[in-house]
């Protein structure tokens, strides 16, 4: 069943959604004091088309059509609904819009939902389905007003509906569908167009908007700041966020992009993240690898005396427990462990994940001969320190032509690490087989970062250095996981088929960051491990299914603060 959801998320995924947008005609509209702002792509076409590819499904796979067709899933229900979706979706115009507004410190009003009206006939729709449509026992929640003067909010009815002019608004509160209402039919300028947030929305649209999710994080922590009940201070270094936008566009291929602003510039803990650079570490990841991860950083050196620096602004007594702990150990964490590092580290799974996963660490090291001295009265001091049950640490050599493989293991316990030393990388995994592989591997070029799979997931901006990357294939490590367990018994033929159609359907993925100066950006073409903007807004497939959440009584912004005018 994995694997048969997995094929229709990869059939979904290749159906062209709705065209860019490069303007709107609803921004105008949203209140002045906006600090949350969604714009939805009006997506009936592709709903559509994604109900005829999950009925081609269905009549082509068994094991769907079993698991569709049992009790209790109610796939009436959802064609019906899906077919509603469908004729709503074409009385509405290229997008559907959701804002809140702030009103106070930590006081934030309810949702209004816009939408331009590009046919006739949805007032008598929206009446039917308000008479046909039943959720539980109960009737959807809403009314349609004639006079948004005399809107008024009622447990029965928690969501009001006003047309005018080609323009769908509505709102579970009263005094915004009232505000929105005015500026809809008003002809003088708009105070929304006077703000920044204003022109960092417009600023999207400019560069082609397909889903669209904003939010005015200053005027968020300033929310925060001013709320006597927000005892918690901020992470160090997320003071100053500016904005988050959430971009999804549709240009050849799906890419997701998420950015987070400061102002002026990054700094503290958002500024730990280094600007882009080549990985060389990667080069010790073969295309056979799972999962691979790597980052660069900021100078060790300096990002360990911010952490020390926060640590004793927060506890008086940190810097003598400090002296103490590294008295004990015989090192300065500062100058024995951080100094001889670089900023770049990998982690990957690269290899059988039985019986003993194949991981492997790559850290960057300018003194490997310091960082080696270190290894060594680390482990003294744990020989000196540890309990007799804990075991005693053994930190062993050998010399393989001109690389030197260290091993440390405990004589009590079945514990091993291993690390080499290769050029200006320190190398650590759990065998000396998998070190000396990753040497060969690079030497051969047999790497990652050259292999088909990953070059494929390569934006089109043409940036190939990173500030930070996150890679998976599962395939590859299905496939002898589910050799090994086949050869157990552990599974069964139904198990086995799954697990082959899970391999046969798990595509690459590739998930890169951008450290830039006042800036992180965050971006995939292939989801966020299936975590695309639909499910970051926790909306589903097209508009409708957000005004369906509309219709099902929504209450605003709670998590961000208190809803006025309810």
């Amino acid at each position: 069943m994995l694997g048969e959801f997995r094929l229709l998320q990869r059939q979904f995924e290749a159906i062209p959604g709705p065209g860019l947008r490069y303007q709107s005609d609803l921004l105008q509209y949203v209140p002045e004091n906006t600090v949350v702002y969604a714009a939805i792509p009006n997506s009936g076409s592709t709903l559509s088309e994604a109900s005829q590819l999950f009925e081609d499904r269905l009549r082509l796979s068994p094991v769907l059509r079993e698991w569709w067709t049992e009790p209790g899933n109610h796939n009436r229900e959802l064609e019906d609904m899906v077919s509603r979706l469908e004729t709503f979706s074409g009385y509405l115009g290229a997008e559907v819009v959701v804002a809140a507004a702030r009103t106070g410190n930590d006081n934030y009003s309810a949702p209004v939902l816009l939408a331009d009206v590009k046919r006739p006939g949805l007032r008598d729709f929206l009446e039917q389905q308000k008479q046909q449509v039943s959720h539980g026992n109960k009737q959807f929640g809403f009314q349609i007003l004639d006079n948004p003067a005399l809107a008024q909010s009622s447990p029965n009815s928690p969501l009001l509906v006003y047309l005018t002019n080609n323009l769908m608004v509505a709102s579970p509160d009263p005094g915004e569908l009232r505000r929105v209402a005015a500026l809809a039919q008003s002809s003088q300028s708009r105070g929304f167009r006077q703000t920044p947030f204003y022109q960092k929305i417009t600023q999207s649209y400019h560069d082609g908007a397909g889903w669209l999710f904003c939010v005015d994080m200053e005027q968020i922590l300033a929310s925060h700041v001013h709320n006597p009940r927000s005892r918690e201070p901020l992470p160090p270094g997320f003071d100053n966020l500016k904005y988050l936008v959430i971009e999804r566009r549709e240009v050849g291929k799906t890419e997701t992009r998420a950015s987070i602003t400061f102002v002026p510039r990054r700094k503290g803990i958002a500024a730990w993240l280094a600007e882009p650079a080549p990985m060389g570490s990667l080069d010790f990841v073969s295309p056979e690898a799972g999962l691979a991860a790597s980052f660069v950083i900021k100078d060790p050196k300096s990002l360990m005396d911010e952490i020390f620096q926060y640590a004793a602004s927060s506890d008086p007594n940190f810097q003598e427990h400090l002296a103490q702990f590294e008295s004990n150990l015989g090192v300065s964490i500062r100058d024995d462990i951080s100094a001889p590092l670089g900023g770049e580290i990998t982690f990957a799974l690269d290899g059988p994940v039985l019986p003993v996963p194949s991981w492997k660490v790559i850290v960057e090291v300018y003194d490997h001969g310091s960082l080696q001295s270190t290894i060594s009265k680390l482990v003294d001091s744990f020989n000196r320190e540890a309990s007799p049950e804990a075991g005693r640490l053994q930190l062993t050599q050998r010399q393989f032509g001109s690389q030197t493989y260290f091993t440390l293991r405990n004589d009590r316990h079945p514990f091993e690490l291993d690390y080499t030393f290769a050029d200006s990388y320190w190398i650590i995994a759990p065998s000396q087989s998998l070190l000396a592989r990753a040497i060969q591997n690079r030497q051969a070029g047999y790497i990652l970062t050259r292999s088909q799979a990953f070059q494929q997931q390569l934006p089109t901006d043409g940036y190939t250095n990173f500030s930070a990357i996150f890679y998976h294939n599962l395939a590859p490590m299905i496939a002898p996981l589910a050799e090994q367990l086949k050869s157990l018994g552990a599974l069964n033929s139904e198990q086995q088929h799954e697990l082959a159609a899970l391999r046969e359907n798990s595509a690459p993925g590739l998930i890169y960051a951008y450290g830039e100066p006042d800036r992180i950006v965050v971006a995939s073409s292939s989801g966020f491990m299936g975590l695309n903007l639909d499910t970051l807004l926790g909306i589903g497939e097209g508009n409708p299914a957000l005004l369906s959440q509309f219709l099902g009584a929504s209450t605003g912004l709670h998590s961000a603060g208190n809803v006025q005018g309810q």
